[in-house]
């Protein structure tokens, strides 16, 4: 069985809880797994794999106001790029190296593609981001600039993985062979919930700057139970509730509607449990955008640019039409995915690439490989 390095980037919880269960269907295939994750990823992947886990210098995002600063973003990571960089080539040096590892997986996490690639590691892509650069989706035409940055911001990431496992709702149209599409995953405890439809309405926000203005916005309403200001306090029809994610799976499963922001991860869990939504995209990030207008277009979902009384009166309007179901949206289906997972880490099995390695001349191999490095396949191990 192989050895294996799990790249996780740290912002948003989709790549978490997509890593925890392709991390474990690895793991009980008797693969031997590492991970490297950073901020939110890294403190969910330690309750569920402990000592496998370990901190990498990651990225990260800035926002203002519940939208997305790209320029702020790059200058914040560029700041750090020298001090991450000596951070995450002695973790490699000292953890990585000796495992000796003949498979790399990243889920969004560069660092972790860049050092399988200068050592002649086969590496695998699985995320969601990467629809928007092997796939060719629809972007709305006056977005033309969000998508630019997301574009390019994805391709520096990372290049040249052996294979895209890219996960999306819907159907679309792929570049090249070496990307496939899978379905959404969720998390155990979402398939520990039997949804059924209440009166209420969760709402989901990251910004917690505007809880007035909500309040205002709400009044005349029905319930809502309202999660992201982590506290329990009570303004009429409007439940404010701390952070609990049983709490919220729960609520989520027994709602009307959910009102949320366009990440994938709460967009799929909101999928299994098949409620409406209404969409309230990151202003300036592309992928939300893609999703939102995609979730409309589906019948999933409404897609506004803000929260205002008309348009909770139009959601509330949809909300009594049924869920939309038709051919072309992929339905959260963990075992399918699963399954292309499987297939795909076949298709690019170390024992394969190793056997073509040795018969590509050196000068045209990644130049630490080409210098005789090759993966050990001793028994060290790393605790």
């Amino acid at each position: 069985m192989a050895r294996s390095i799990y790249g996780v980037a740290g912002e948003g919880f989709g790549h978490s809880s997509r890593s925890h269960l392709s991390g474990q269907y690895r793991i009980e295939k008797g693969h031997e797994v590492l991970v490297a994750a950073s901020r939110r990823s890294l403190s969910y992947l330690r309750k569920h794999f402990g000592g496998r886990v370990h901190e990498i210098a990651g990225l990260s995002l800035v926002y203002q106001d519940g939208n997305l600063l790209p320029i702020k973003t790059f200058t914040a990571n560029l700041s750090r790029v020298l001090s991450n960089r000596r951070t995450n080539r002695e973790l490699y040096r000292t953890v990585f190296d000796p495992f000796c590892p003949e498979l790399a997986i990243s889920d969004c996490e560069p660092f972790n593609a860049r050092w399988a690639w200068r050592h002649g590691i086969p590496f695998l892509s699985i995320d969601h981001q990467h629809l928007l650069t092997m796939c060719e989706p629809e972007h709305p035409p006056d977005e033309w600039i969000p998508r630019f940055n997301a574009e390019s911001a994805t391709r520096c990431h990372y290049t040249g993985a052996a294979a895209y496992v890219i996960l999306g709702f819907f159907l679309v149209p792929t570049k090249n062979a070496s990307a496939v599409l899978a379905p959404p995953v969720v998390r155990p405890i979402v398939s520990s919930f039997e949804p059924t439809c209440g009166d209420h309405i969760v709402l989901y926000t990251t910004d917690g700057s505007w809880q007035d203005k909500l309040v205002s916005i709400l009044n005349s309403f029905h319930e809502f139970r309202i999660y992201g200001f982590d506290e329990n306090r009570r303004f009429g029809n409007c439940r404010f509730k701390q952070t609990s994610t049983e709490e919220f799976m729960g609520d989520s499963a027994r709602c009307r509607g959910v009102i949320a922001t366009a990440g994938f991860s709460l967009l799929s869990e909101c999928l299994y449990f098949r409620k409406k939504m209404l969409l309230l995209p990151v202003q300036g990030q592309c992928e939300q955008i893609v999703n939102a207008t995609y979730a409309e277009k589906l019948g999933l979902a409404l897609n506004r640019a803000s929260l205002k009384a008309q348009t909770l009166i139009e959601y509330w309007d949809a909300l009594h039409t049924p869920t939309a179901d038709c051919d072309d949206i992929l339905w959260p289906d963990n075992r399918a995915f699963c399954s292309i997972l499987n297939q795909t880490l076949d298709s690019v099995s170390p024992q394969a690439r190793a056997i073509r390695a040795r018969r590509t001349p050196s000068s045209t191999m990644p130049r630490t490989a080409a210098r005789g490095w090759q993966p050990c396949h001793d028994d060290t191990r790393v605790a």
